[in-house]
């Protein structure tokens, strides 16, 4: 079977299961993640990094991105945990892959 028949398939399956939610006839799974507290968002960045703007220079995130996630304005996603909590345990690999890609 073709890959495009393929996706056809469960593209079409995904708007009658939408279909079906909208309707109430079925529920949909959700996974709540609870959020990371501001405090330990901001005792990773002063661990390594004196300000937003230097946590910006080694790891490529907006100071702008961290100052909103330390005044609790926006919070990070999951995948953004992940590198919180990655840069948390292991800041000198990650500051190594990010002066990598910075300097391609």
């Amino acid at each position: 079977m073709a890959k495009e028949i393929v996706f056809g398939e469960a593209l079409l399956e995904a708007l009658e299961e939408a279909r079906a939610w909208k309707r109430g006839e079925i529920a949909l799974e959700t996974v709540n993640i609870d959020p990371m507290p501001v405090e330990r968002i901001r005792a990773i960045r002063k661990k390594v990094a004196k300000s937003a703007k230097e946590f910006e220079r080694r790891f490529g995130i907006p100071a702008a991105t961290i100052n909103n996630w330390e005044q609790g304005r926006r919070k990070p996603d999951p995948a953004a945990r992940l590198l919180l909590e990655t840069i948390e345990a292991a800041p000198e690999i990650v500051m190594k892959v990010a002066e990598a890609r910075l300097a391609a």
